[in-house]
């Protein structure tokens, strides 16, 4: 068998905004949560074709570690700590899985609670 020589093409790098155009992709996909509303200057920001995440927060550390916040609302009636360990998890995974990066943290921030069908 002929032995496979690897070859370093170089390095690559992930923009902080891909990440969070993952983790607001995810969100966005998990019944009972919401990511924080928009305002209107997110909105401004959005038409002049600049994406914008409003209630998602990525960090790197010196060490190259990630962190993630995100900002969201519940849907009233849902279980907090459930719904949340639900977003933790979800997050990690489609980070984990698209990016390949291990995460140090995933923080989920309760911002409040909708009524009605959201």
């Amino acid at each position: 068998m002929a032995e496979i020589n690897k070859i370093d093409l170089g390095s690559i790098k992930i923009h902080k905004k891909v990440l969070a155009e993952i983790v607001s992709s995810t969100v966005q996909e998990i019944d009972g949560i919401t990511l924080v509303g928009r305002n209107f200057a997110s909105s401004l920001v959005d038409l002049m074709g600049f994406e914008n995440f409003p209630g998602v927060c990525v960090t790197v550390d010196k060490s190259n570690q990630v962190t993630i916040e995100v900002k969201v609302r519940v849907h009233y009636g849902m279980n907090i700590p459930d719904i949340a360990r639900q977003v933790q998890d979800a997050i990690r995974e489609a980070v984990e899985k698209t990016a390949d990066i291990d995460l140090k943290d995933v923080n989920v921030n309760i911002q409040g609670m909708e009524r009605g069908n959201a």
